[in-house]
């Protein structure tokens, strides 16, 4: 699986890491990382208001590459926005599973996009490309497609399907299940967010599951 970049989405300030995880046991969860996670939550929840983000360098950084791109849908809002948004609203997320608890917890700390694929459900190879709106896309939980406009950015894999819409919202093809076994990882920033700081992200994630799992020993980091 080959993965691309295309210069017209560099060129507005979009930077990502791919990381791909493989042998990955999503039944087990270790119970020191789910104890770490939930009083980070509890942590996060006493300290901060919605107001501490809204002037937030790299939240404000995701909606101007919205701007950039003509997406004036308040709906569609980075996840790192979305989900603190729903942890200060709730005092909690709830769980779905191993995988995805995991990335959550540290787009959250990071305040960075990461979405997560089953990579046996994606076809071919994944390209970041500004759409033209003939691409199939099935939001993640919905069973009939979703209207992409043109000009938008999209991680396109090679049968034209958007497997992530901006940094928003994931398609329900590579869903992350119990059954999962090999991942990626898409960890995308904006301007203000350094290739350094995202390949940091990528290797605290692939801690956490090295530490949750041994045999998550088979995994690489590409910078496209």
């Amino acid at each position: 699986m080959d993965f691309n970049v295309a210069d017209e989405v560099a060129s507005l300030g979009v930077n990502v890491i791919f990381l791909s995880i493989t042998s990955i046991d999503n039944s087990f969860f270790n119970q020191s990382l789910k104890d770490e996670i939930d009083n980070y939550y509890k942590l996060f929840s006493q300290k901060y208001t919605l107001s501490d983000f809204e002037y937030d360098p790299s939240i404000l950084a995701y909606n101007k590459l919205h701007t950039k791109v003509g997406v004036t849908d308040k709906s569609l809002t980075a996840s790192p926005e979305s989900i603190i948004k729903i942890l200060l609203k709730h005092k909690s997320l709830r769980p779905i599973n191993p995988i995805v608890d995991t990335y959550n917890y540290i787009s959250i700390k990071n305040k960075v996009s990461i979405g997560a694929h089953d990579m046996e459900h994606i076809n071919g190879n994944v390209e970041l490309r500004l759409t033209n709106g003939n691409e199939k896309f099935i939001p993640l939980g919905k069973d009939k497609p979703q209207i992409i406009h043109s000009g938008e950015y999209g991680y396109i894999d090679d049968s034209n399907e958007v497997i992530c819409r901006l940094d928003c919202r994931q398609c329900d093809k590579t869903k992350i299940s119990s059954n999962t076994k090999s991942c990626l990882f898409i960890i995308q920033g904006n301007d203000v967010t350094s290739t350094k700081f995202l390949h940091s992200t990528a290797h605290q994630l692939l801690d956490l599951f090295k530490n949750n799992d041994a045999k998550n020993t088979q995994y690489s980091i590409i910078q496209a």
